[in-house]
């Protein structure tokens, strides 16, 4: 009798256990929104596009979490929102191109997200100068997905070395 009582526990105490984490994993896959994540990073990107489109260096580093690294090919890492606000600031004492981003997928949860983009930038006249791919790691800071890892790289051949 004993050993039926304590396999009968037993049984219920696994469907006690199995429901209610079925339960807790389907609550929280409802309470993170996918698709409005993507919509949320595609405005980023909006925000960020304008500015660097206006050369607004201020407004670009905003786009950033405080502690941002920026992975640029062919350089070191920049790291920290001012010191990426320096480097786009410096960008933008020069003639700027146009720059348009397409957000092609976004992953993760409510914690972190990744994105990956294509992008192409534009000489004034419209010429396409330059194409190629990006993935971002966006973090929210202030209760706003901000960039927190950026990293991309073009899909123009590399120049041969010595030129």
């Amino acid at each position: 009798m004993k050993k039926r009582i304590l396999s009968l526990v037993l049984v219920v105490a696994s469907f006690v256990l199995t429901t209610s984490c079925k339960k807790e994993a389907a609550h929280t896959q409802q309470t993170f929104d996918a698709a409005a994540a993507k919509t949320e990073v595609e405005a980023r990107s909006k925000i960020f596009v304008e500015a660097l489109n206006s050369k607004d260096s201020v407004g670009l580093a905003n786009c950033y979490t405080n502690d941002a690294k920026f992975m640029q090919p062919n350089d070191k890492t920049v790291e920290g929102r001012a010191n990426i606000q320096k480097l786009f600031g410096s960008w933008m004492k020069g003639p700027m191109m146009q720059i348009t981003i397409n957000t092609i997928e976004v992953w993760g949860d409510e914690n972190m997200l990744a994105a990956e983009n294509t992008w192409t930038f534009m000489d004034q006249n419209g010429k396409t100068v330059d194409t190629g791919k990006s993935l971002e790691i966006y973090k929210k800071e202030d209760g706003v997905w901000k960039l927190h890892r950026d990293c991309y790289n073009s899909d123009m051949p590399a120049m041969p070395a010595g030129k």
